[in-house]
Order: C-alpha cells, then structure tokens, then sequence
C-alpha cells in the first residue's frame, strides 16, 4: 500500500515538472516572436523620415465628394529614399492641397482635390439658386458647383411638394437616411441625359398644372 502512494506522488511530481517545463519554454518562444511586430508598427516609433528603404508609402487623393483613391501603395520607390520633410514638402507643395502623415512605418502622401471624383462628376442634382430651381454638378450634399439656373422654373412656381424636397435637399446632410434616400432618388441624377428628362418632363407637368409626380 505504501509503495503504490509511492509511486502516485513520483508520478505527480513528474507531471508538476513537465508542466513547469513547456510553460517556461513557451514563454521564452513567444516573447521574441512578438516584439519585433511592435517594435516596427509601435506608433511611438523615432521618425521614419527621411525616407528608407523599408518605409511604406500610401499616395493618394482625396476628392471633394468624399471619396479617395489611392494611386499608389507600397515600399518607398527610389526617387524618394533619402528625402526629409522639407525635400518632400517641395515634392508635394501644400499650394496644391498635399499633406503628409506619419503612421508607424507608413508614410501617407494625401491631396486635397478640389473637384469630383471622375465617377460623381458626372453626377447631377437639383437645388436652388436665387430662388429659382437650379442643377449642381456631383452628387446631393455638395452645392459648391453650380451648372445654371432654370430661369423659366421660379420655385415659388413649383408644386409645394418638391419646394419642400429642395428646401431639404439644401440642408441635405441634416437629414435622416430614409430621408436622404428618398431626396437622392428623385433629385439626384447619374448623368447630364438624365436630369434633362426629368427638367422636361418637369417643365410639361408645371405647364399643364398637374403633379409632376414627385410625392413626398
């Protein structure tokens, strides 16, 4: 009886020391694997610039709908190595909207585009100018470039219900999103063809007298 009590303590003692020995182990393992990964990505880092063979470097432009377009993503290409702040401020001037943002290893190069990007340029949509009815280039939200003014649609004119859909749209981005939904649908336009339909069949509707169509 005494041996087997023996034995079972030698035997826990044994599973003690082999559980001691693979915690130990794994921790002397993992630590290298992990600190390395915080020593190049850790924001606190020492400045990446000027520029070195391993900093990443995100070029790209914002454009006034919102939307940005990175033009190019990767490791620093050779006609950059070596520049310091003032060598890429020269590079990229602010005058024409550029600004540059350090994030650990990774350089961002931004400009400030002061036009649409080449998909919502195209876009049109209906506002008001002087209190006539008026078409704006891009999409809802952006009023900062007027195409002309519909001097035959006074708004005082037009049916109350889409008086009431461009005082909104004037005020669009204050608006709930089932709201902002409903006024993107019928004043908002994916072309120049498109909202040339709706203006005729708009400027029909208002001679006729009837409802344009546009409940909201």
């Amino acid at each position: 009886m005494f041996k087997r009590l023996l034995y079972a303590f030698a035997g826990l003692l044994m599973m003690l020391g082999v559980a001691i020995t693979v915690y130990l182990g794994l921790n002397l393992l993992g630590e290298p694997s992990i600190k390395p990964g915080l020593a190049v990505f850790d924001s606190g880092d020492q400045s990446i610039l000027p520029v070195k063979s391993d900093t990443f470097v995100q070029e790209e432009r914002e454009y006034l709908c919102g939307d940005i377009h990175i033009v190019f993503l990767g490791r620093a290409p050779r006609e950059l190595l070596g520049l310091d702040r003032e060598d890429l401020a020269r590079r990229y001037p602010s005058a024409e909207g550029w600004s540059m943002e350090e994030q650990g290893r990774m350089l961002i190069l931004r400009q400030q585009v002061k036009d649409f990007c080449p998909e919502h340029k195209n876009y049109r949509h209906l506002g008001v100018h002087e209190g006539y009815l008026a078409v704006f280039e891009g999409p809802l939200g952006y009023d900062e470039k007027l195409l002309r003014i519909e001097k035959n649609m006074p708004v005082a004119t037009l049916h109350p219900d889409l008086q009431l859909k461009l005082h909104k749209a004037g005020d669009f981005n204050r608006q709930d999103p089932e709201t902002q939904a409903i006024l993107r649908a019928e004043l908002e336009f994916p072309s120049e063809q498109a909202v040339n339909a709706m203006l005729e069949n708009l400027d029909e509707a208002t001679e006729s007298g009837t409802n344009p169509g546009l409940d909201f």
